[in-house]
């Protein structure tokens, strides 16, 4: 090149270099305005931060003042940093305090592991020196009681884990500056209330509280109002620009039946780079990824039962592409971030709507496009439509024909699935017809398993013995049902004296002849 051309190059550059210079300084400018140390404010402008978003231009602020908070939006709003930043402001400010000062509690080992990794990140951007700890379930209390001795600025765990550290003494709550309930409607669910309530009434009054979701329904709100200070309520949830916008919904009609079969054509139709297939039932996400396992598809599962190991690792694979498919539980996934994760599948649709949305949330985040299918029945369909309607998105519907998805007019996709469900409702009248013939054919006399009766024709209940025989009858004889009781009859092929007793024969050998000429 010559030298002209490098100065062409060199003059060039620096215009650039100055438009960079310059929205790194406005981001730091809008943290800062908010509330932030200058180095914390500097570390999430490296971070990728170009300016602060919604959620943390309303939350921020407060926290920082101390002020109590209701945190509800919607999922891929950047909610964990807006509170690990005055997390960290809390931690850089309070040297020679005791700890802990910050306790952040988590439905989940993964969330929790999760919010620990992005808080020793921001810690190292901002250049902060910060002690965490990571506490969660599986381990000895007594290893864990270790590290706790050291004494850790930030805490994050389990709730069961945390509450069991509390109630033993290990944990001291009495220096705490801030308590953050991550997922609180799971967390405030009736199954755990009770650990977050004795939680909320051990932490200081001083204490502020944030109470942080996707979505915060009335009965959590109520539950955590009697230890909130006049919180404030931070709700960017009605916007729902992610859901709407960067999310594609598809909703295809299956029958409950055939819906692992569906998946596996699905997958040779679009070939997801990474697709979290959900179920409301935790007690099926091991057998349904065994048999996607057994279909050829790149799987793993994680859930709660599974040990701290295997859903590490199960999520690692995930989290590297090792593997396509992780099937969970609305539970098991709740606040995961996996980046590069293109498609969500709900293989039956929750009751609660809230639920689809964290479903619908673990995709098309941090500006990514993604999409959520739903595979469903006709009263799930009408359920779907509901919830699109009042969350303010659309379910595009699609059919999957030939190797193919392809979105019919809507008219005609409801037109199949009207068709499809008077076939089936034709298919169980066939099978309950079958049902009742075989009932009114079974055998005269035996047991019918559409009856509770002995006699299935009169309805009329005979004493039985233990082997199911009459015990009124006579030992040896025959049973014919007709009205309503059992009547021994003579068999035939039986000689009887003129009294009805067996006739005595003499004993002969088979090689003998009797009179008829017969052996």
């Amino acid at each position: 090149m010559t030298a002209a051309g490098k100065r062409r190059v060199a003059i060039a550059s620096k215009p650039l270099l100055s438009r960079a210079t310059s929205c790194e300084s406005d981001a730091m400018d809008a943290f800062t305005g908010l509330g932030l140390p200058e180095a914390i404010a500097t570390g999430l402008s490296s971070l990728g931060f170009a300016a602060p978003t919604p959620v943390q231009t309303q939350a921020i602020p407060a926290l920082v003042a101390g002020r109590d908070i209701l945190m509800e939006s919607e999922t891929g709003t950047g909610k964990t940093f807006a509170y690990l930043a005055p997390a960290m402001a809390i931690c850089a400010e309070a040297k020679g305090k005791s700890p802990p000062l910050v306790l952040v509690a988590a439905p989940t080992q993964e969330l929790a592991v999760q919010i620990g990794r992005e808080s020793e990140r921001l810690a190292k951007a901002c250049g902060i020196t910060l002690r965490s700890v990571v506490i969660l379930g599986g381990t000895p209390l007594s290893r864990q009681a270790g590290l706790l001795h050291g004494g850790p600025s930030l805490l994050v765990g389990t709730l069961g884990r945390l509450a069991d550290h509390v109630a033993l003494g290990t944990i001291k709550t009495a220096t705490l500056r801030l308590l953050v309930l991550d997922e609180g409607d799971r967390l405030l669910a009736p199954e755990t209330e009770e650990a977050v309530i004795k939680l909320l009434s051990k932490v200081p009054r001083t204490c502020t509280r944030a109470i942080v979701s996707a979505t915060l329904p009335k009965r959590a709100r109520d539950k955590a109002a009697p230890f909130l200070r006049d919180p404030l309520e931070v709700a960017v949830a009605a916007d729902r620009a992610v859901i709407a916008g960067d999310i594609e919904h598809w909703a295809f009609y299956c029958d409950g039946r055939k819906r692992l079969d569906f998946l596996r054509r699905l997958e040779a139709a679009i070939k997801p780079e990474r697709c979290l297939v959900f179920l409301s039932a935790a007690a099926r996400v091991e057998s349904v990824a065994e048999r996607l396992e057994a279909m050829g598809l790149p799987v793993a599962c994680m859930q709660a039962r599974l040990n701290k190991e295997d859903r590490r690792v199960a999520l690692e694979r995930f989290a590297e592409g090792r593997i396509r498919y992780l099937v969970t539980s609305d539970l098991g996934a709740r606040g995961l971030d996996i980046q590069g994760l293109s498609h969500v599948v709900s293989l039956d649709l929750p009751e609660e709507g809230t639920v689809y949305i964290h479903r619908a949330g673990r995709t098309g985040r941090a500006g990514a496009k993604g999409i959520s299918i739903v595979l469903a029945d006709d009263v799930e369909l009408q359920r779907a439509s509901r919830l699109a309607v009042r969350e303010g998105f659309v379910f595009r519907c699609k059919l999957l024909e030939g190797g193919e998805v392809l979105e019919p007019p809507t008219v005609e996709f409801f037109a199949r699935v009207e068709r499809a469900e008077l076939e089936k409702a034709a298919h169980r009248e066939r099978r309950n017809k079958a049902d009742a013939d075989a009932a009114a054919g079974a055998p005269r006399g035996k047991f019918s398993p559409y009856t509770s009766t002995y006699n299935s024709r009169t309805n009329a209940s005979q004493p039985r013995t233990q082997s199911g025989r009459d015990s009124s009858a006579p030992e040896g004889g025959q049973y014919e049902a007709r009205r309503g009781e059992a009547q021994p009859r003579e068999n035939p092929l039986r000689d009887t004296d003129p009294q009805g007793r067996p006739e005595k024969r003499p004993a002969r050998h088979f090689h003998q002849k009797r009179e008829d000429g017969r052996r």
